[in-house]
């Protein structure tokens, strides 16, 4: 009597609990995946779940069914929104009387919504396990040459080889893009090491029981396996292929992750205060050219490198000679020299030089005796210092112009006045000035600047003016 009542009410706590079990499915929590730190990992997936007749039964204590659906769920809610597609695909639904697989949602954007939506016509069991038929049919789904994921869903149960040869044949169409992975519902030992046949055939992926799934960490890490690489520093590029990791949020980056340099100077655009620096240019740490004198002209712009600092300078990086004689001006004493009047360092014209207006003249040491053409030692050393300036200066054309007093008859005076300034132009010749910037001129006793009636005067006119222009 106490047997018989023991064993109704355990049948009927048996009962209680079954019913109980078909009403609590085994839950999954989605996991938290931020996508600012990674990057897809696929282009395109394509779910292939289970709807034969094996789904009927029950594994811990809930329909497998409810178990496919639970995870389904979650992985769909684990996934984030990147630019990849997605399919989904079933096989063994009978109830609709669609064929051994239906194609549930084609491969397409994926979002969390849209494949919510398709899971609302999953769930039909009752057909036979024609696997294979789905792996073969999902060839056709999925665009060649794109990083794929064909991640199935099943028990594994009343399958056979032809799952394995379908999923042999999707990996050599694809070769390397493909890679496959299982979730295994139930405990079927059977059903394991076929799953793990098909994932062998099917590249790197692996095969996991869905119980193994349940909580939030691992089906976040599940999904990170499957569909994203790490991207610690947010740049785009995954961790392993990064070059420059810990590169700032926001800097744009090449396909090595590291940050842009537009201009080849080895600082990045994003601290590049300089961009457009010409290529083989040195610069500081702001990506401007160097500017070793401090004048404000780069130094591969800088024709007069080392330039003292506070020194005004031109656009080519020397020194401003207002008066063009060849002294700056922060050096010259005389400034204002008119143009192609020679001048000693100080940028003053040396004793014997004299300025009149625009032009110049020798006078003082280089003062011709009456009747003479014949250079003095005198002369030759100041007109030495004409030889350097219009050697240094060679934008000048100079005029040499001969002048006698007015002694003697005209005839002669021109032609001694033509003597004195061919002397001159030979000395210059000689010293290395070229003769097509010199032309020599006598001009007689017709261009005084002395009163020719005192032996002073005279001797100021028998003189060799110079009258420069630039070519």
């Amino acid at each position: 009597m106490k047997k018989s009542m023991a064993f109704a009410l355990a049948a009927i706590a048996a009962l209680v609990l079954t019913q109980a079990c078909a009403h609590h499915p085994m839950n999954f929590e989605p996991g938290d995946i931020d996508s600012e730190y990674y990057v897809k990992k696929v282009d395109q997936f394509i779910l292939i779940a289970d709807e034969s007749m094996s789904m009927s039964d029950r594994s811990h204590r809930t329909q497998k069914v409810q178990i496919e659906e639970a995870f389904l769920a979650s992985l769909n809610e684990t996934i984030p929104e990147l630019d990849y597609v997605g399919g989904f695909r079933s096989f063994g639904k009978s109830c609709q009387g669609t064929g051994k697989t239906v194609l549930i949602r084609g491969v397409s954007p994926y979002d969390t919504n849209g494949f919510e939506s398709a899971l609302d016509n999953f769930g039909c069991v009752g057909g036979l396990s024609p696997l294979g038929n789905a792996i073969a049919a999902s060839g056709g789904d999925l665009a060649m040459g794109k990083r794929t994921a064909v991640i199935v869903i099943t028990d594994g149960v009343d399958m056979g080889a032809k799952a394995v040869n379908a999923a042999k044949d999707l990996k050599e169409a694809m070769g390397d893009d493909l890679t496959i992975y299982a979730i295994q519902l139930g405990d079927s030992g059977t059903g394991g090491k076929l799953l793990s046949k098909i994932v062998a055939a099917g590249g790197d992926g692996y095969a996991k029981k869905a119980h193994d799934l349940t909580s939030a960490t691992a089906m976040r890490e599940f999904v990170i396996d499957v569909f994203l690489y790490p991207d610690d520093d947010g740049d785009g590029v995954p961790n392993h292929l990064d070059k420059c990791p810990d590169t700032p949020r926001g800097v744009e980056v090449d396909a090595v992750g590291c940050p842009l340099d537009t201009d080849g100077d080895g600082v990045p655009d994003y601290l590049d205060k300089c961009p457009g620096t010409p290529k083989g240019v040195k610069v500081d740490a702001n990506g401007c050219p160097i500017d070793s004198d401090g004048d404000g002209v780069p130094d591969y712009l800088d024709k007069c490198p080392g330039t003292p600092a506070g020194v005004k300078v031109d656009k080519d990086g020397c020194p401003l000679d207002s008066d063009g004689d060849g002294v700056p001006d922060y050096l010259d004493k005389c400034p204002g020299t008119p143009r192609g009047v020679p001048v000693d360092e100080n940028g003053c014209p040396p004793e014997g030089i004299v300025v009149r207006g625009n032009e110049w003249a020798v006078e003082g040491q280089v003062l011709f005796a009456v009747n003479k053409a014949v250079l003095t030692p005198a002369a030759e050393t100041l007109l030495g210092k004409v030889v350097d300036y219009l050697k240094t200066n060679q934008q000048y054309v100079v005029e040499i112009q001969g002048h006698t007093d007015s002694t003697g008859p005209k005839v002669w005076n021109d032609k001694l006045s033509q003597m004195r300034a061919d002397s001159v132009r030979d000395f210059l010749v000689a010293g290395g000035v070229p003769a097509d910037r010199l032309t020599a001129k006598g001009y007689g006793s017709a261009d005084p600047i002395a009163s020719n009636d005192t032996k002073e005067g005279r001797q100021q006119n028998r003189r060799v003016d110079f009258s420069p222009s630039e070519k």
